[in-house]
């Protein structure tokens, strides 16, 4: 007994039938089939200025349809033996002709030998862009011509950054057949003078600043400016407020040419006036301001304005009967008495070369005999260097290290009770 089919079996068993009879019909006509042949391929070429490509073909067999591809022009498809291209680009195009068994190919060079120079015309080109052919603007042309630039020989390949606008010429020698075409053509490159990206900067107290200040001189004028605003172009005024704006990337735009302005708006600070020069400032004397104003730091701790370093800082109070002299709470200059078994005497016979002093040993004298000690002190009341030495009728030779800072320095010269002072300078 037979079982009963569901509906899918039966779909699946007429689709079979269906391949098998479409299959034995092929098979049985496969015998009278003929393979696309192309016989011949009709073109317009040479082409003139104002001309298509036109292509025709004459081929045979059962033919399904045509397919026409040119420099550039992608493949184009058609069920008529002809086909024609709007903009007329020389060089290699490909015809084939699709059969029911076979398909046939064919390549035909198109050229312009006749068109002579084309036609001339304007270039309008941005000085910033990149390099560009000249010969975009001659249309069909032949392309065994030269070009000049006022008689110079030029390659044809205009460059913004090197080349001047003017008048480029394009000249041919062939015989030129096309009607009205010429031996030359010229083309008026022109240039929209927009510039290189640059970088500004700007302080967050200044007032609204022009944005065309930043361009190069001479850019073309009555362009617009735009910001990228959440990754799409928004229109902008010509001005960057700081009170409003913030640092980003400004385009302006004009007659198709594009250049950019980065501003970086800085931060303003405080900085405190160092009267004194020690580097370090006066919290009392501030000024808010983008860049360092002359005379002022950034450090605002200070406390002595008026002197060389602050409270707790070495000094020299100028009394020879004082050591360890150093700036107290009240902004004054004291030291501690030298006490000892002798009262101290100061002298103020103390001779020092060779001064200015560069290198090698230094010489020293005056009013002092038997051990010494040299005290080597800069301006900021800071001893550098302690040396030592024995003293013979009243001179004594030191050896200073080198890597002594330029600078002027005081010389205290401690012998027998007695302190010398001179002045050296070290180059």
């Amino acid at each position: 007994m037979e079982q009963p089919r569901s509906f899918a079996t039966i779909r699946l068993k007429a689709i079979a039938l269906l391949v098998v009879s479409a299959y034995a019909h092929t098979s049985a006509q496969a015998e009278d089939c003929e393979p696309a042949h192309i016989d011949s391929v009709i073109t317009n070429s040479p082409i003139c200025i104002g001309d298509h490509v036109d292509l025709a073909v004459v081929a045979t067999g059962d033919i399904i349809g045509y397919s026409w591809e040119g420099p550039g022009t992608g493949e184009q498809f058609s069920f008529t033996p002809e086909f024609s291209f709007l903009i007329p680009l020389t060089g290699d195009y490909t015809v084939v002709v699709y059969g029911e068994c076979g398909n046939d190919t064919v390549t035909v060079t198109v050229t312009a030998q006749g068109a002579g120079a084309g036609n001339g015309g304007i270039l309008q080109l941005c000085d910033n862009g990149p390099l560009k052919p000249l010969d975009i603007v001659l249309g069909a042309h032949d392309p065994g011509g030269a070009w000049t630039f006022f008689g110079e020989p030029h390659s044809g390949i205009y460059d913004p950054a090197i080349d001047p606008p003017g008048p480029y010429v394009y000249t041919v020698t062939d015989t030129v057949t096309c009607p009205g075409a010429n031996q030359s053509a010229s083309i008026a490159v022109q240039l929209t003078h927009v510039g290189p990206a640059q970088v500004t900067s700007i302080c967050e107290l200044d007032g609204p600043v022009d944005l065309s200040q930043s361009l190069m001189p001479g850019f073309t004028e009555n362009g617009l400016w735009h910001q990228y605003v959440m990754l799409s172009m928004e229109p902008h005024a010509a001005t960057y407020d700081p009170e409003v704006d913030s640092s980003g990337v400004f385009f302006y735009m004009v007659a198709g040419c594009t250049t950019s302005v980065t501003v970086n708006e800085d931060t303003a600070i405080a900085w405190f006036n160092d009267a004194d020069h020690d580097g370090m400032g006066d919290p009392s004397d501030v000024i808010i301001a983008c860049t360092r104003p002359e005379g002022y730091v950034p450090d605002s701790s200070d406390a002595c304005g008026t002197l060389l370093g602050t409270v707790g800082s070495p000094c020299d109070d100028e009394d020879p009967s004082t050591v360890s002299d150093v700036i107290n709470a009240e902004c004054e200059c004291l030291g501690t008495l030298w006490t000892s078994v002798e009262p101290v005497q100061h002298k103020s016979t103390l001779t020092v070369w060779p001064n200015p002093y560069t290198s090698g040993p230094l010489n020293l004298s005056g009013d002092i005999n038997g051990p010494v000690e040299v005290h080597m002190v800069d301006l900021h009341g800071r001893t550098v260097l302690l040396l030592s030495g024995f003293a013979t009728e009243g001179r004594v030779k030191v050896a200073v290290p080198t890597g002594l800072s330029p600078g002027t320095y005081l010389v205290r010269v401690v012998s027998a009770g007695a302190v010398l002072r001179a002045t050296l300078v070290v180059r």
